[in-house]
């Protein structure tokens, strides 16, 4: 009988544990120990919650103290875009889209002025080095300028002073006149390039001009080497107005833009050299310094291809070339890449 009772009492045990642990399963670690594991979350977590985690729910001052967040890093100021466009297409001569060309002009010239005069806020390590080496070599002219006025003078010849008079003028008038041929061209033969370069041809010439006569020439008060003897003399602020060569900053000015709005190498290796012919013309004259024209010749260049990237870049186009000044051992070289 003791043994019929305890087989009794294994089949009803048997029978009710399935239901008893039917939300308790047996899991078991590397160390063979079992642990329950609960298959109904929201109950179990009501079972396990700690007097803790309860007051954290009822009381939000006591949550832990949440991780800071990083703000993120502020980006640079960006250089200001120029203003939106048509998109580029044959020149139209109908009055109407005409007077439409007009106010996208002025709004070019507003938009290009701010940007020059606030592009050193936007400079990176590059921009820096470039002008840093513009500094040096023509602070290095300088020291050489005395010499170099005196050998210039004393190779001066009727050769020399017949070039100036033939070629100086694309350095004064002429470069504007050329800006003017351009853009008739451009509307005559409904070329958009041509166009665009005799735009940019006068922007560049009138925004480079601004800058060298109303604001570089006053500031640093040069005195011409006729006026000093060849010697270099600074009086701020004064009638003065040796540093930098304006021609030269036209005709840099002018030839950059024609070579950046060109195909091929000839047309910008002939810009440049009658742009190098005005830069020599001026010293030939004794009018400025080495260091005047160099530093001309370095603010044209710069506005010029500052204006046609600018422009290209909202384009969507690319430079056509590239013009720099390559020291090497006696002097320097121009390099033109295509």
């Amino acid at each position: 009988m003791a043994v019929v009772k305890g087989v009794a009492i294994v089949l009803v045990a048997s029978l009710l544990a399935p239901p008893a642990f039917a939300d308790i399963g047996v899991e078991t670690n590397g160390d063979d120990e079992a642990r329950a594991v609960c298959s109904a979350p929201i109950e179990c977590a009501e079972d396990v919650a700690s007097p803790a985690f309860e007051q954290a729910l009822s009381d939000p001052d006591h949550l832990p103290p949440s991780e800071p967040q990083q703000e993120p890093p502020k980006e640079p100021p960006q250089e200001p875009a120029p203003p939106k466009e048509p998109p580029p297409k044959r020149p139209s001569l109908r009055p109407k889209d005409f007077w439409r060309d007009v106010k996208v002009e002025a709004k070019r010239y507003l938009a290009d002025s701010y940007a020059i005069v606030t592009a050193p806020l936007h400079w990176d390590g590059k921009d820096w080095t470039r002008f840093g080496g513009a500094v040096v070599l023509v602070g290095g002219l300088m020291l050489a300028d005395k010499t170099l006025d005196r050998e210039v003078q004393q190779n001066r010849s009727r050769f020399t002073d017949r070039v100036s008079d033939a070629t100086t003028g694309l350095g004064g008038a002429w470069a504007q006149n050329v800006g003017v041929a351009y853009l008739v061209a451009g509307y005559i033969l409904r070329d958009w390039d041509t166009r665009e370069a005799g735009r940019e041809i006068l922007e560049a010439g009138f925004l480079s001009h601004v800058l060298d006569k109303y604001v570089l020439k006053p500031s640093f008060g040069r005195e011409r080497p006729f006026e000093s003897d060849g010697n270099t003399r600074f009086h701020p602020f004064s009638s003065h107005d040796s540093f930098p060569s304006g021609h030269a900053t036209e005709a840099f000015a002018l030839a950059s833009v024609i070579s950046l709005r060109s195909r091929g190498w000839v047309v910008p290796v002939v810009a440049y050299g009658a742009a190098a012919l005005v830069a020599f013309d001026r010293v030939n004259d004794r009018v400025h310094f080495p260091s005047d024209v160099a530093a001309g010749a370095i603010l044209g260049t710069a506005v010029g291809r500052f204006i046609v990237n600018r422009h290209k870049q909202a384009q969507g186009q690319k430079p056509a070339a590239e013009f720099r000044l390559v020291p090497i051992p006696g002097g320097l070289a121009a390099r033109v890449a295509f």
